[in-house]
């Protein structure tokens, strides 16, 4: 039987799954912050605004989190609120999407809605690893622009005892092999930029939510989130630096699909055309997996991460 989706609508396919059941601590008051820019609209629920998708790590702001420049910097929005986690400073892009909804600048004034598309000048810094989401996360701004609105009650982040899957994106990820531990992403000093809009991820080492290599430096110790167990190519052929779902969506033929996860097999359960069958727009490759980003060879990876926080 294929699964049909309402004509207007998409299927949402996250960076991320979890392989088996871990630690998910109740945190009560547990919200996004209220500066986070979307990252999609959820379709199937009035175009609600998602800030944090599944598969990012993420951490709780303190004192010490606002750089000078920050004007947001009172305990209503930032204090205890969840955002990306990162070793050094980041700031935040801003799209028309904040603006046509009301997004909190990070840049004034508290509840300020953004009117321009740009990215902050103030940043957030050396936000310290507390999980990774594992569901996707609205905006915190909903819940004063509809005084009975309960959608997000308490954000699903995981802390331990489990392992995921998750596509390698970033430059980072690509270089990470199994056995390595692993921390999320930033190096102390620079500057990197949160952005997840329409699928797209930024790639640079430096993402904030996503993971490095533990080098072993005592200054991030604080922000290892554990080891990777396991790495292995989902394809290949698409080409230096490309997104997985921007080549299948062209009809690419990939090659070396990978035989021991049999994603080689999957593909061929398409028997009537145009039925949409599972794996025949996908060449039998998982949807999450969409999100990977080929490396100077042209293949696709995969990592399997056992988290522990």
């Amino acid at each position: 039987m294929s699964i049909r989706i309402a004509r207007g609508y998409e299927k949402i396919h996250h960076p991320y799954q979890e392989l088996y059941e871990g630690v998910r601590p109740s945190i009560q008051g547990l919200a996004a912050a209220k500066f986070l820019p979307i990252s999609m609209l959820d379709k199937l629920h009035d175009d609600d605004p998602i800030v944090l998708l599944p598969g990012t790590f993420v951490g709780r702001m303190n004192a010490s989190s606002m750089v000078a420049s920050t004007a947001a910097g009172d305990a209503e929005e930032t204090l205890r609120s969840l955002t990306p986690a990162a070793w050094g400073k980041y700031k935040v892009d801003y799209t028309q999407l904040d603006i046509d909804f009301g997004t909190h600048d990070l840049d004034e004034a508290v509840s300020t809605a953004v009117a321009a598309a740009a990215e902050s000048t103030g940043m957030i810094q050396n936000i310290k690893p507390v999980g990774v989401i594992t569901a996707p996360v609205y905006s915190e701004v909903l819940k004063t622009k509809y005084t009975n609105y309960k959608r997000d009650l308490m954000p699903s982040i995981l802390m331990g005892n489990y392992s995921i899957v998750m596509p390698a994106i970033t430059d980072g990820e690509k270089l990470i092999e199994p056995g390595d531990i692993v921390r999320v992403a930033g190096d102390g000093t620079s500057t990197g930029s949160h952005k997840a809009v329409s699928k797209q991820y930024n790639t640079a080492t430096i993402t904030p939510g996503r993971l490095v290599a533990w080098d072993g430096a005592v200054a991030s110790a604080n922000y290892v989130v554990g080891r990777c167990i396991d790495k292995y190519k989902i394809a290949g052929g698409g080409g230096s630096g490309t997104r997985l779902g921007t080549v299948l969506s062209a009809g690419t033929s990939l090659t070396n699909l990978n035989s021991d996860h049999q994603f080689n097999t999957l593909k061929k359960v398409q028997t009537v055309p145009g039925l949409g069958l599972s794996g025949s727009g996908t060449q039998g490759i998982p949807a999450m997996f969409e999100h990977a980003v080929s490396d100077s060879s042209g293949d696709y990876f995969a990592l399997v991460i056992k988290v522990d926080l």
